[in-house]
């Protein structure tokens, strides 16, 4: 079986040689040296001083909501076309999830659905940058400038990504930019997360925040989570962060062999990508013209592993309850019914690449 995605790992004796220096030191966890040389890499590359690793993005989604000590009940903007993390630390914080549309093209949120979705009760935008791709940073900024709101994102797919001449995770970008590091991702630790913010002053408390509630005298000045990075997961973060470019350069070769190939597919899009800005293509996403379902089994059948992603969320029962009557999705509904994510990885073989393509223009006719 062809899989979707393949994590990219460094040679194992590299891999090796740290472990041994840890397996020396005895030191796991508690921001030991790997930890803090994953964070000062990080703020290299981001060009952000304010970084906090995590042990995963879900929980440094939480951390970041967490930080902001918004009131119970608080309502939180947020799309429907995402993964379950963004809306699971929105509802561990008990904010109010209300659920925005997203643009057509581009798959991320629809900064004129978020305006008329604030209300006086409206308190933080939690956006996705879906499958890689920034969306309008620009338009979500002015808008929670506007109304006094803060701005999170989900940025799992995004560590490589850029907008507007910055790298995604700038202090310029968001309040809080979450950053992803499991193995379906670019550069991976295994598992591992980033926090990326803009106000030094809540370093300290982050800190607390990601260490039971305390740091050093284990007295809990806040209530807290266990949200540190073991080292053996930086370790291998420091080996694979240096690589992002490289991975992210692969991956837009591979996308533009994929797009160049089904450009002659009648009915086929890609998802947009805004001016200016460069995704990670975490994913590979294609709009299918019909019968999306079919060609996955069809590809399923040939070995080729696809993804129907995102779900949306307020098709699913956990969070189903918090959808309004009000509440217009129907783009969110349209691009999910023909959105399949094809096979991308850093490793992909075009061989393999073009054998995805023969079995897609096959199905649907095209030349």
């Amino acid at each position: 079986m062809l899989p979707i995605t393949r994590p990219s790992l460094p040679p194992l004796e590299a891999y090796t040689a740290l472990l041994r220096d840890i397996w020396q030191s005895r030191m796991l966890s508690n921001f030991g040296k790997y930890a803090l040389l994953f964070e000062t890499r990080a703020q290299e590359y981001l060009g952000n001083p304010c970084v906090c690793a995590v042990v995963n993005c879900d929980i440094g989604l939480v951390l970041s909501l967490a930080a902001l000590d918004l009131p119970a009940g608080s309502e939180c903007l947020i799309p429907s076309f995402t993964f379950s993390s963004t809306i699971n630390a929105v509802l561990w914080n008990r904010l109010h999830p209300v659920f925005v549309d997203v643009d057509p093209t581009t798959f991320n949120v629809d900064v004129a659905a978020a305006a008329r979705r604030v209300t006086t009760r409206t308190r933080v935008v939690v956006a996705t940058h879906v499958f890689g791709s920034p969306p309008d940073v620009a338009g979500l900024v002015s808008l929670c400038a506007r109304h006094g709101l803060r701005l999170v994102f989900d940025a799992a797919h995004a560590f490589g990504a850029i907008y507007d001449g910055k790298k995604v995770g700038h202090p310029d970008l968001g309040d809080f930019q979450v950053f992803s590091f499991s193995g379906t991702k670019a550069v991976t630790a295994a598992e591992g997360g980033l926090i990326a913010f803009r106000d030094a002053q809540l370093l300290e408390r982050l800190q607390k925040l990601r260490a039971y509630g305390f740091r050093f005298d284990y007295v809990a000045d806040v209530v807290g989570l266990n949200g540190k990075m073991s080292e053996l997961h930086a370790a291998l973060a420091t080996l694979t962060i240096g690589l992002v470019e490289e991975a992210v350069g692969r991956r837009h070769a591979l996308a533009e062999r994929y797009r160049r190939q089904l450009s002659s597919c009648p009915g086929l899009s890609f998802q947009r990508h805004l001016p200016g800005a460069r995704t990670t293509y975490k994913d590979f996403a294609i709009l299918c013209p019909e019968r999306r379902d079919e060609l996955a089994e069809t590809l399923g059948q040939g070995g080729i592993q696809t993804k129907k992603y995102f779900l949306p969320l307020h098709t699913m029962p956990a969070y189903a309850p918090y959808r309004r009557k009000d509440d217009d999705l129907a783009v969110t509904e349209a691009v999910y019914k023909r959105v399949l994510c094809l096979p991308i990885f850093n490793d992909l073989e075009e061989t393999d690449l073009d054998r995805v393509c023969e079995i897609v223009l096959g199905f649907y006719g095209g030349e």
